[in-house]
């Protein structure tokens, strides 16, 4: 099954931000076990990187972000990507980014994010963390 992360699934599992770490734990566990495929896009490893650089030396979070591409499939930013963001109607660009991405996923199951309400997209299935773990569960 393949997913689609969003930053703030990550960040709340490598910046243990409560409450929602939990549920990001869950998913990473799925990930680490082979049951789902997680793709970010390459814009993701830049604020990731940004946070982490902040709160832990810089071979601490490099290794982090290493163990996190080795868990995930990197979607590239490309000129279709920023040319079908800048096109988006959704208010944040960065989320544009994000969707367009997604887009770009194979049998895509969903985009997991804690924003929903900041994708707006009839044809991805946008769930949060919870949302996902509950579907993937039943």
């Amino acid at each position: 099954m393949n997913v689609y992360l969003d930053t703030n699934v990550v960040l709340d599992l490598l910046l243990a931000r409560k409450p929602f770490d939990a549920d990001a734990e869950q998913i990473f566990k799925l990930i680490a076990e082979k049951q789902i495929i997680a793709h970010l896009s390459a814009l993701s490893y830049e604020q990731i990187g940004y946070f982490l650089e902040k709160g832990l030396t810089k071979s601490n979070a490099r290794g982090r972000l290493r163990d996190l591409q080795e868990m995930t499939e990197t979607i590239a930013v490309d000129d279709k990507i920023i040319s079908t963001a800048i096109a988006s109607e959704l208010n944040d660009f960065e989320d544009s980014i994000q969707l367009a991405c997604a887009t770009k996923v194979k049998n895509l199951h969903a985009l997991i994010t804690r924003n929903q309400k900041h994708f707006k997209n009839k044809d991805i299935l946008i769930l949060t963390p919870k949302e996902f773990l509950n579907d993937y569960n039943n």
